[in-house]
């Protein structure tokens, strides 16, 4: 809110503004008559507009020498000093500018400020219910009173139990515990089609909705959320990563749900990880966080070994029920061009007769990964990627999930005229869904992608006919993976298990397991055991039997000690610097000539440039750099003697320059 001090200034002060531009300096502007302070959220002239800002610093004397413009609007919201040290730590160590990192503390348009100026929101108090706390295990119990023991108190735990094993209800407990003692508390979910199901669980226990914050809410909803994260009052938030952002008045508790998730590497624009920046925000507010996950990344538990995390175990599944048995399926004794396998179709048959569920599982959306000419083996491509068009059987288009471009399924080839000569190559979960359908015609069968859980109207529909016993079998992608609770789903069928392991990715095998491992636990969460039939092209790979026989840990060590052998993450440092831009020849000409100018280090290797695995994104061309590491030498410095070489800002042009530190995608 508005500074309470009283010193009034009769002259014209100046002040230090940090803009929400793509900058990392500040620039000075005055105000006249007004007590205000570092933090303080103003509207300032900017070239020719208003933009919005907040007063880093104040300062009688600048070195500007210029026309000094006046601060337009001073706004009625002041930023906590844990806000500001965030910002200035993200935007060092991501490298992204100060002024970006400001523009996702603020997180709304200019014109909502103005609506807030002009008529205030009301902002209800919540009134929560502690009348419907949940008897928790002796572990469960355990755990909890770790976490509420280090109240205001830096303090890293890792919430590590089996799916099932009711790790939601211990820091439930906890931030039970925050709203008594007035503090706020913050929930990340890596899925929107998490929150849902989580939200009812809150609502039973609280008797009241948390705020929200995600890309789905309102932007009247986020203005009111934005102005009650300000107020020192008891609330919580759950959100998307974005929600860390938030300018918490009173932050007392932050939970990372699913910490191992991708979800949580922005991976556009701003890139940053938010589980590690989540554990920043902490520590800068001298707050409690917890890690929850039932496999918990490679990183988390380095972390651990180190001392540096406290581990808090759930070794059993709640109310005694069991994990699943894994029976792994080799495909290669399976007929061809048969997706389903028979102990699959076996098993799915004794489901349906015992009246239980089945998910099929398959990570790849649409009819068919590729299509392509009989005749003449002409292969549908993205125009504005590199990559194949995926067909949707069910819209009847052809469409690229890089940059969502789309179009019909021509009656004839393209290139030689031939008709009717197309044939699907691969599957994905429409073509699932039409062999099940052929197999068990009576059965009732849903396909659930991205693409059906937009809405949350969507979302609960789905979700409300499952526990209603409205579908038998669920056909899926990653969002049935993780957190969703169906007590009759008794089987789980994964297909195509395999996928994950392509590509050049260091993280592959981890990555997979964990998918595997999450998507495995959907299946007998209640009284009834659960079954899973896991189909694969490479038996014999040792992240099979680490799911089969529930041995993480032996896995988790083994790729721990590839990792170490090569000084990769967690034992050393990554950077990705990407080159792109509009023609090919400039990329791959500028993206040389950065080679050149490299500086030398002894600890850093920069591989590259190389063309980039996906060469084309929405019409640019993309050029690769690898930095790596040891752990005795961080990168940023390097990166920033290098790419602020005077060079570079004379041959930018119409090229891009982005960097990723801790990089999770390699393509």
């Amino acid at each position: 809110m508005l500074s309470t001090d009283t010193n009034q200034f009769s002259e014209k002060m100046q002040v230090q503004v940090l803009t929400t531009g793509p900058f990392d300096q500040t620039f000075t502007y005055s105000i006249e008559g007004l007590a205000v302070t570092r933090g303080q959220v103003v509207m300032v002239p900017f070239r020719r507009g208003l933009v919005l800002g907040v007063i880093w610093s104040l300062s009688e004397d600048s070195p500007f020498e210029g026309t000094v413009k006046d601060v337009e609007t001073v706004l009625p919201f002041q930023l906590p000093e844990a806000s500001l040290e965030f910002i200035q730590w993200v935007a060092s160590y991501t490298l992204i500018p100060l002024g970006s990192a400001l523009k996702m503390v603020l997180a709304l348009p200019p014109a909502e400020f103005i609506k807030i100026l002009k008529k205030p929101d009301d902002l209800p108090t919540p009134a929560y219910n502690f009348d419907h706390s949940v008897l928790l295990s002796a572990e469960q119990q355990e755990a909890s009173d770790a976490i509420i023991r280090s109240a205001k108190t830096f303090d890293p735990f890792v919430l590590d139990g089996v799916t099932g094993s009711g790790k939601t209800e211990v820091y439930l407990n906890a931030i039970e515990d925050v709203l008594k003692n007035q503090g706020q508390a913050l929930v990340l979910l890596p899925e929107i089609a998490l929150t849902n199901e989580w939200l009812e669980r809150f609502k039973r226990r609280f008797g009241f909705e948390p705020l929200l914050w995600h890309s789905n809410v309102s932007v009247k909803n986020k203005r009111q959320a934005w102005q009650q994260v300000l107020k020192d009052q008891p609330i919580v938030v759950v959100g998307a990563r974005s929600a860390l952002f938030l300018p918490f008045q009173n932050l007392h508790l932050i939970i990372v749900d699913e910490e191992h998730d991708d979800s949580y590497k922005q991976q556009e624009q701003n890139h940053y990880h938010a589980r590690d920046m989540a554990v920043v925000r902490a520590r800068l507010s001298q707050i409690p966080i917890v890690l929850a996950s039932a496999t918990p990344a490679l990183e988390t538990m380095s972390n651990i070994d180190k001392g540096k995390y406290h581990h808090l175990i759930l070794k059993g599944r709640f109310a005694n029920a069991t994990l699943p048995v894994v029976e792994i399926v080799d495909m290669r004794g399976q007929p061809r061009q048969q997706w389903l396998s028979n102990p699959l179709i076996i098993n799915i048959k004794q489901c349906l007769e015992n009246q239980e569920q089945v998910l099929l599982f398959l990570n790849r959306r649409g009819y068919a990964p590729l299509t392509l000419c009989r005749g003449c083996g002409h292969r549908f491509l993205c125009p504005g990627c590199s990559v194949w068009l995926v067909q949707h059987k069910h819209k009847g288009q052809m469409s690229c999930h890089h940059c969502g471009f789309t179009q019909g399924l021509p009656s004839a080839c393209p290139t030689c005229q031939a008709e009717d000569s197309f044939v699907a190559c691969g599957p994905g979960v429409e073509r699932i869904e039409e062999e099940a359908r052929k197999a068990f015609p009576q059965a009732r069968i849903q396909v659930v992608t991205s693409d059906q859980l937009s809405t949350p109207k969507a979302i609960q529909a789905i979700i409300d006919d499952v526990k209603n016993f409205q579908i038998d079998i669920l056909i899926g992608t990653q969002v049935l993976a993780k957190g969703h609770h169906f007590p009759l789903l008794t089987l789980v069928g994964i297909l195509d298990a395999d996928l994950g392991l392509n590509g050049g990715d260091l993280r592959a095998s981890e990555k997979t397991y964990q998918l595997l491992h999450q998507v495995s636990g959907r299946a007998g969460r209640e009284q009834k055991p659960g079954r899973v039939v896991l189909q694969t092209y490479h038996p014999d790979h040792p992240l099979f039997a680490a799911v089969q026989h529930h041995i993480r840990d032996d896995f988790y060590a083994c790729e721990l000690h590839q990792r170490q052998s090569q000084q990769f993450p967690p034992y050393g440092y990554l950077a990705a610097v990407v080159v792109s831009g509009l023609d090919e020849m400039t990329v791959e000409r500028y993206a040389r000539m950065l080679m050149q100018l490299a500086p030398q280090a002894d600890n850093v290797t920069v591989l590259g440039p190389v063309l980039a695995p996906l060469a084309r994104i929405k019409g640019r061309y993309r050029w690769r750099f690898l930095l790596k590491s040891s752990q005795a030498m961080a990168l940023q410095p390097f990166l920033k003697a290098w790419l602020s070489h005077p060079t570079l800002k004379k041959e930018t042009g119409s090229v891009r320059i982005v960097v990723d530190i801790d990089p999770y995608s390699f393509m």
